[in-house]
């Protein structure tokens, strides 16, 4: 098993605690979206908040999970990237690595934003459990640009590992 799955299982287990451990901190009824200034503007049940967050967690893991898993059974004909020596890596002596590369890339990159999405639904129990009730945008922003950040940063590593090995004397 490679990096990029461990590191997928441990994100989702990591988010299964902290939802089960925010559920028991937040009160019965909780301000469950707000504007753009950081103002709640819609209401809604602790059971109705946790069942959205589940909701968008189980999309995309779900998502996450399916990529995983078509980059290992798609025919090499169907792939057009743009990757660097692409006769070299598509090679059936190099196939499975390179298939697996790009799945373990894709967990990766698929376990940061299930974090963000975590970070989201933090940020909203956090403004909950304070008075007056204010989400802090700004953080939410920071949250955001790190996604970017992070998933350009996945992708230049990615083509970087497309470099064909030097050979070993």
């Amino acid at each position: 098993m490679r990096f990029g799955r461990i590191f997928f299982i441990i994100v989702l287990l990591a988010c299964i605690f902290e939802t089960v451990r925010l559920w028991t901190i937040t009160p019965a009824q909780m301000a469950s979206h707000f504007d753009f200034y950081g103002n709640p503007d819609h209401f809604s049940t602790k059971q109705q908040f946790f069942s959205f967050e589940i909701e968008a967690m189980l999309a995309v893991v779900g998502l996450g999970l399916m990529t995983q898993v078509l980059v290992q059974i798609t025919p090499v004909e169907w792939i057009h990237l743009n990757m660097p020596n692409r006769e070299y890596w598509l090679a059936p002596e190099h196939r499975g690595e390179i298939m697996d590369r790009i799945s373990s890339f894709m967990a990766i990159l698929f376990g940061i934003v299930t974090l963000g999405v975590q970070a989201g639904f933090e940020l909203a129990v956090s403004a909950n459990l304070r008075q007056p009730v204010h989400f802090d945008t700004r953080l939410m922003f920071m949250v955001i640009a790190g996604l970017f950040v992070s998933a350009f940063l996945m992708i230049a590593w990615l083509m970087i590992s497309f470099l064909i090995p030097s050979s070993k004397p």
